[in-house]
């Protein structure tokens, strides 16, 4: 990453090489970092730099596109901000890891399409990173990997709150995120808890499961309690040495599961919101002894991952996977872990709009 910060790419590339040879080291590798083949092309703002990999650099252009309207958003709101944060957009698929140490985002861009919905997601993502860098170095709202939990409830769910407001989607995103969380979480309060204090692995092998969107949902409520202010308080002054349930409980005079019951207790009712049919299951069929196999025709383009909540007749929600290159179409495949097809239900979303659906000769 050092070498890639610095502009050492051959060296990067060595390194790359080295990585790819090794099996033991490879394993360990989540992230290709050493195949960059920098464009001339670049762009450079108060907050940030963005180098372009020669193979995206249209598709890199065409993505970050009104990004300096986004950049406004927060010229107000992260005061006193100084990053020499830099992209790297690269070829390939993958999130977008951030190094803390060096102030880098490599944001894959190969996987993406020249259409608003992704050009939306990356200048998200391009704020929510920096606003976990806001917190750090300006609020000293830092978390080890050993703390993920509630803290990392709380940091995620802000840079949501942040990337979405700053491309002019909050009201949108926000309404999804009510829904998906009313789905699942309404019933199952400690079901989210357990998944909140094992975060990586709901992150990693729960990927169906709505924990963002849970966390973007969370901290909505708790703006409309206590402002965009207060939300920035509650990240003050909360050192690794101490709780940060009683910094919550101090700062609000409740514990924090008294602030997650309350936010629960104000979810939608899907049965009252769920008014339009915008989406139909137009096939239903085993694809394998552990997964069904559902088309989808729809008047909106989904993201199948995010926006279809499948449940069997117990309420229990259901691992889902799709192809991440069908997402945002208006027809497709989503994949239903389960052995038997029997009395599935289904919450569709598509920001505000919601719909139930029964899944039904699923044999």
């Amino acid at each position: 990453m050092l070498s890639l910060h610095k502009g050492y790419y051959d060296k990067a590339r060595e390194l790359e090489n080295e990585i790819q040879s090794n099996p033991k080291l490879k394993s360990r590798q989540f992230y290709s970092l050493g195949n960059f083949d920098p464009s001339g092309e670049s762009y450079s703002s108060n907050y940030l730099k963005i180098l372009v990999d020669s193979r995206v650099s249209d598709l890199s252009s065409y993505l970050i596109a009104g990004l300096p309207k986004a950049e406004e958003w927060i010229l107000n709101r992260f005061l006193g901000l100084e990053t020499n944060l830099t992209y790297f957009f690269m070829e390939g698929s993958g999130p977008s890891p951030f190094n803390a140490q060096l102030g880098d985002i490599y944001l894959k861009v190969g996987h993406y399409n020249p259409v608003p919905n992704d050009r939306e997601l990356v200048q998200h993502a391009i704020i929510h990173e920096l606003t976990h860098i806001y917190l750090r170095n300006r609020i000293g709202f830092r978390i080890r990997q050993s703390e993920f939990g509630i803290r990392k409830f709380f940091d995620e769910g802000f840079a949501q709150y942040c990337g979405f407001h700053a491309v002019h989607a909050y009201q949108r995103k926000l309404a999804h995120a009510d829904a998906c969380s009313a789905a699942v979480i309404k019933t199952e309060l400690d079901g989210l808890n357990r998944r909140i204090e094992s975060w990586l692995d709901t992150l990693f092998n729960e990927k169906y499961y709505p924990l963002y969107k849970a966390a973007l949902s969370f901290i909505g409520y708790m703006e409309t309690q206590f402002g965009y202010e207060g939300l920035i308080d509650l990240f003050k002054d909360t050192g690794h040495d101490d709780s940060f349930y009683s910094f919550i409980h101090k700062k609000t005079g409740t514990s924090i599961q008294n602030h997650l019951k309350k936010w629960v207790g104000q979810l939608p009712d899907l049965t009252v919101i769920a008014q339009s049919d915008f989406c139909e299951i137009t096939l239903a069929e085993r694809h394998s002894e552990t997964e069904l196999r559902l088309c989808y025709e729809s008047l909106f383009p989904l993201y199948p991952l995010n926006d279809f909540l499948v449940f069997n007749r117990e309420g229990v929600q259901l691992a889902t996977r799709i192809d991440r290159a069908k997402r945002y179409e208006k027809c497709g495949d989503i994949f239903v872990k389960c052995d038997s097809g029997d009395g599935l239900s289904g919450v569709i979303v598509h920001d505000q709009n919601v719909q139930l659906v029964e899944i039904r000769n699923c044999v």
